[in-house]
């Protein structure tokens, strides 16, 4: 049996994981945090690594995520649909205009800021990185976030990275 096979052998065996999450901001580059405003609170989740894009950081930050299928808010498949449950009413197939969404955050700078993603593509075309924090919110077209990115990643002179 020659070395390559042994190796291909013990992977399979021992599948490689996802990095577990955890409840909380993300420490320096560790991951990237992810804040879900459920309008009664915010869920903080430290995704490890980097997910490359909003929805995967999402769907890997532990909580119930459902996709819908159809057309959603920002013209994307696959949309987020219900975080956590909410809305509860949401049959998820497919997004109706003027009906309320989860809309994507991206924290800018000067001054350090949530911006809404307003992507083409929804979540999936979000570009998220080790140290950045991404936003959810359930709402209409102009709901906000209600907690500042400095009250989710608390570290002194936090600075989203460029991605």
């Amino acid at each position: 049996m020659s070395i390559l096979s042994v190796l291909l052998s013990l992977v399979a065996l021992f599948p490689v994981m996802d990095p577990v999450p955890r409840t909380g901001a993300c420490a320096g580059t560790e991951g990237v945090t992810v804040a879900v405003d459920m309008g009664a609170g915010v869920l903080v989740r430290c995704v490890p690594g980097s997910p490359g894009d909003a929805r995967t950081a999402l769907e890997r930050s532990g909580l119930a995520v459902r996709l819908g299928s159809g057309t959603g808010p920002y013209g994307d498949s696959r949309y987020v649909c219900r975080v956590e449950g909410l809305p509860a009413n949401d049959p998820c197939t497919g997004h109706r205009d003027g009906a309320p969404f989860w809309k994507v955050w991206r924290v800018g700078l000067d001054p350090v800021a949530w911006r809404e993603s307003r992507t083409q593509g929804g979540p999936g075309t979000v570009r998220v990185c080790a140290g950045g924090l991404v936003g959810f919110s359930f709402g209409s077209k102009t709901s906000q976030m209600t907690v500042a990115p400095e009250q989710v990643v608390t570290a002194p002179g936090w600075l989203p990275p460029p991605c």
